[in-house]
């Protein structure tokens, strides 16, 4: 418990003013999304061999290409950021971690998170008059016929996207919301805009509420790493579902 509290005293991240703010939040949220245009705009000259190649239909490989593709430019144009405003990754949470932390928090949490989002999905479904449409790469995993077919939508939700996407809301959003907000408005502001940027109204509450717990995570623990590998967990589980059980939520 010692070295639990001094590592937690003598770290940077999420406890101190990050070296960048809303702005450079706002500007990497908008490069991400004017090269996704760009993307929508020049894959349709290539899109049907890169299909071919991978053995899926042009829907499928664009959704997973859009994919990868903002994944990487997300958790890039942030290291470009961190490292331009001469920080070192452990402004972003990349920094030395207890491996019980990992495990309890993370592998435990990712478990507990998975569930928490199911039930509450489930019981708004119960309110609905009909059953929403899944998520687009939900849908392509429940569609997949084989294990090679779900390698790639695994690769993406269960490391790539989780991967990004801590980076982005816990690592650099959180921190610098936290410091303006304090930690009760950080956390629920970074959920709020973590559910919000997966432009899905149905599933903002329970996608939220997941936000908040990944978030809360990182603020328990000190480091990026335990959210991280809940994060991957939570989508891994959901893929299973999906993949195994044709189920969707």
């Amino acid at each position: 418990m010692l070295m639990d509290k001094q590592l937690k005293e003598n770290a940077f991240y999420p406890y101190h003013r990050p070296p960048w703010g809303l702005t450079e939040v706002i500007v990497v949220i908008v490069l991400v999304y004017l090269c996704g245009i760009g993307f929508g705009f020049c894959s349709t000259r290539w899109l049907d061999r890169v299909a071919f190649f991978l053995g899926l239909d042009t829907r499928a490989t664009f959704l997973l290409m859009a994919g990868f593709l903002q994944a990487v430019l997300l958790g890039g144009f942030v290291l470009a950021v961190v490292r331009l405003r001469k920080a070192s990754p452990a402004a972003l949470g990349l920094r030395g971690f207890f491996w019980h932390d990992v495990f309890i928090y993370g592998v435990m949490g990712g478990v507990g998170v998975f569930f928490l989002v199911s039930l509450l999905m489930v019981l708004i479904i119960s309110f609905l008059p009909h059953t929403p449409p899944p998520q687009p790469i939900a849908e392509l995993i429940a569609n997949t016929r084989s294990w090679r077919e779900v390698l790639l939508p695994l690769l993406l939700v269960g490391v790539f996207a989780p991967l990004s996407e801590e980076l982005f809301f816990r690592g650099f959003v959180y921190p610098v919301l936290r410091n303006r907000t304090g930690v009760a408005g950080g956390i629920i502001l970074t959920a709020c805009f973590f559910g919000g940027l997966h432009f899905d109204p149905i599933r903002f509450l329970p996608l939220s509420l997941g936000g908040a717990f990944l978030t809360l995570l990182c603020e328990k623990t000190g480091s990026l790493y335990p959210s991280l590998f809940a994060h991957s967990i939570w989508n891994i589980l959901m893929t299973a579902i999906a993949f195994l059980l044709n189920q969707t939520l």
